[in-house]
């Protein structure tokens, strides 16, 4: 009995005795089936668990290099997934909006039912004409029509049917999550796309990186002949606008390069290069990264045209090119309901779509650099033609009497056109005046030594207290 409990303990205190160097310890010889039947049967008798025994496979074991310590593994960083449930979250509408790009898995689709709707919702395209949940992971195929086969041709729907399906799928973008799913209570808000331009400096630096993007592409853009521009939008005048250093590039020595104008164009009206994930930038391509359309740029563009008179010779397989409408509906570029701010005390004013609230925001950095350098800033006026006088001719034959002006020279149309111009830079001159006298009242008012001057000299002389002010200093404070 002693010998067996012997045997048996110096057997456990082999298991877990630490292995030999491996210099000092020979090869091992692969065991023969006598070998291991004998070994079988001697943990059978000695009552040892096969599960602490040593391993009968022929493959290595695991060494201690492998093994990490707990405090290793807390070090290394796993990426945190992205937030399932984020109805406030613009990027990542934006990501999921971006699944439905491919046109071979999600087909266009009426705009109660477009891309917009189910991105909103939680929902992603998830094969073909499938979206799914990100949340509930439930999915939902969305066929509008039939697929034709050889056997059975597809009949036209009346639209009628058509029009009770679009609603049963309207119905099923909220209802047809699970029911503790969260975007079955709350979706994201109809102006989440809304385009951020208040900050002009921001504006204007995503601006310049728009138009290099598109000036890479110079060779593929179409002419400005075939550019279809909306109206109010005198890229001559936003021209002048811009910073004197917005069109210097890093990348030459010269200090001013001159403006591509139809890049620029693109540019205010949310255009951009292309870039594909596996490809990279797509040469002749351009797309808005809002609502992710995308334009062949050589389809816009003449093939042939006199360089003189910008005549079309040959021209391009589309009419033109319409930058605002190219946008999808929803774009705030293009829909002024989307970009219109609610919950703003301006909200009740007319819409504006995001072109025009980018042109508005660039104006407003002129005018307000121009006060702050003390230049008046004039607009550029269109200049009025001037008749040409001959120098010879025959005797004129008398007529009725040309009225002249306060400085006594004849009214004629060249004066009038010189005068015209004089009188609206005058206008201008006094109105850029008035503005930089309103500016710098504004920004006494939160100078605050500037108030205690005023309240001091606003007092009454020999009081201290009072707030009462004389005759000529109320004239002077509205002044």
């Amino acid at each position: 009995m002693n010998n067996t409990k012997r045997k048996f303990n110096t057997l456990l205190q082999g298991l877990s005795a630490p292995k030999p160097s491996p210099a000092t310890d020979k090869p091992r010889q692969p065991r023969t089936t006598a070998e291991v039947e004998e070994l079988l049967q001697k943990r059978r008798r000695l009552g040892v668990p096969q599960s602490n025994g040593t391993s009968l496979s022929t493959k290595p074991t695991t060494t201690r290099s492998t093994i990490t310590s707990p405090g290793r593994r807390q070090e290394v960083k796993e990426e945190k997934p992205a937030a399932r449930f984020n109805p406030s979250d613009r990027g990542e509408l934006l990501k999921r909006l971006a699944t439905f790009h491919d046109i071979t898995d999600w087909t266009p689709k009426p705009e109660r039912l477009s891309e917009i709707e189910w991105a909103k919702r939680g929902w992603v395209c998830h094969g073909k004409e499938t979206v799914r949940c990100l949340l509930c992971n439930k999915e939902l195929v969305v066929k509008l029509k039939k697929e034709a086969s050889a056997k059975e041709p597809v009949q036209p729907t009346s639209a009628e049917v058509e029009k009770a399906l679009v609603d049963k799928y309207v119905d099923l973008i909220v209802t047809h999550h699970g029911p503790e799913c969260l975007w079955r209570e709350r979706g994201c808000e109809g102006n989440l796309l809304r385009l951020p331009l208040a900050s002009a400096t921001a504006s204007l630096q995503a601006l310049k990186e728009r138009y290099d993007e598109l000036c890479s592409r110079k060779p593929f853009l179409p002419y400005e002949v075939n550019l279809r521009l909306p109206e109010g939008f005198d890229l001559d005048d936003i021209l002048s606008n811009l910073p004197t250093d917005f069109f210097q590039s890093s990348s030459t020595t010269e200090n001013t390069v001159e403006p591509d104008r139809v890049a620029l164009a693109l540019a205010l009206c949310g255009w951009q290069g292309l870039s594909n994930p596996r490809m990279g930038a797509v040469p002749n391509s351009a797309s808005c990264h809002t609502c992710l359309r995308r334009l062949g740029l050589w389809m816009f563009k003449s093939k042939e045209i006199n360089p003189e008179t910008n005549e079309v010779i040959v021209p391009a397989p589309m009419d033109h090119l319409d930058p605002i409408r190219e946008h999808r509906f929803f774009c705030p570029w293009k829909n002024a309901e989307i970009q219109k701010r609610q919950y703003s005390k301006l909200a009740e004013q007319e819409a504006q779509p995001g072109w025009r609230v980018l042109l508005q925001t660039l104006d407003n950095d002129a005018q307000l650099r121009s006060m702050y350098e003390g230049k008046p800033r004039s607009r550029p006026h269109s200049t009025v033609g001037i008749p040409h006088t001959p120098s010879k001719g025959p005797p004129r034959t008398p007529g009725p009497a040309t009225p002249a002006t306060h400085s006594g020279l004849p009214l004629t149309p060249a004066t009038v056109a010189t005068q015209g111009v004089d009188d609206e830079e005058k206008e201008q001159e006094a109105k850029d005046r008035e503005r930089w006298a309103r500016l710098k009242r504004v920004k006494s008012l939160f100078d605050l030594r500037g108030a205690r001057k005023r309240g001091k000299s606003a007092s009454r002389p020999g009081t201290g207290h009072s707030t009462r002010t004389t005759g000529g200093d109320a004239a002077d404070a509205t002044t």
